[in-house]
């Protein structure tokens, strides 16, 4: 018997073109072993339905076609399951998808639902919200509220945003418990990371593994601007692995208060400002698709 695999697109995700995928899949996808159908989104929240209902149905693969904030809908519904997630890129800086080590090119990564392994992720949670990548509170939250702004897409526009968030952004005061270790003062930026990246290659906690049951927090302190528009520099380049200007903590569970309400981002989608943050692995994880 053949096994059940649904494809659910995004249609708006991204600067790729789509019009083209549903042959695109006919042609990649091993019909020996997999009958498929496609599904399109049509509002926020909508491929967390679609995959619920999938998983009732029988499904054996849930493949995502959109960004990390499709990938991140849809994995709400997977994690817990033994439904593998396959992740086709079409987002514009597919986080999760380069972490993983994930293909880039469509076909190929339409081709790992024939051939590819099964990874183990884990799962986090901040407040009420899921993630599998990374949240941020502050300046890179900031940045990407200005980036979803723009028409443009890519890693230049993401770039842009980041270098014209500078000088609106402000830093806040905070206390951070870190498996009871705590840390206070004032904060550019907190990164608390389950994969290493926010997406095109840009590896924030470049010692984080998706698999480890540990939390990577990037702690940026307040700085001058000055400084600030070096440290965008060096993290977009990926030379900040070694700079003074951050600190790398490993934690289970993040308590952070702040000062005042700070912006945060969820797997790359903005959310409401909040004062108080909570964060812990969960023992749901999720089956995702890698190359073998």
């Amino acid at each position: 018997m053949k096994k059940k695999v649904l494809f659910i697109i995004n249609p708006i995700a991204g600067v790729k073109r789509k019009d083209k995928l549903p042959r695109l899949i006919d042609a990649a996808l091993d019909h020996v072993q997999y009958t498929y159908d496609i599904v399109y989104t049509e509002h926020r929240g909508h491929a967390t339905e679609i995959t619920e209902r999938a998983i009732k149905d029988g499904v054996e693969v849930v493949a995502v076609a959109g960004g990390d904030g499709s990938v991140n809908e849809v994995a709400m519904a997977l994690r817990g399951t033994s439904v593998k997630l396959a992740i086709l890129p079409y987002g514009s800086g597919n986080g999760l998808a380069r972490a993983l080590g994930n293909p880039m090119k469509i076909a190929e990564a339409v081709r790992l639902i024939n051939t590819g392994k099964v990874r183990a992720v884990d799962t986090a949670k901040v407040n009420d919200h899921v993630f599998f990548s990374l949240i941020g509170i502050g300046f890179d939250a900031f940045a990407v509220k200005v980036f979803d702004r723009e028409e443009a897409r890519g890693f230049l526009a993401y770039a842009w945003a980041a270098i014209r968030s500078l000088s609106a952004y402000q830093s806040y005061s905070f206390v951070m418990d870190c498996d009871g270790v705590e840390y206070n003062g004032a904060a550019f930026l907190i990164n608390i990371c389950n994969s290493d990246q926010y997406g095109y290659n840009v590896r924030i906690a470049p010692f984080a593994e998706p698999d480890d049951g540990l939390l990577d927090v990037v702690l940026v302190r307040d700085l001058p601007k000055w400084k600030a528009v070096w440290l965008v520099f060096l993290v977009l380049m990926n030379k900040h692995h070694n700079s003074r200007m951050l600190e790398f903590i490993k934690a289970r569970k993040v308590h952070l208060q702040t000062s005042r309400h700070a912006y945060m981002q969820v797997d790359g989608e903005t959310m409401h400002k909040d004062k108080q943050f909570d964060v812990q692995i969960c023992n749901e994880q999720l089956q995702v698709l890698v190359k073998p």
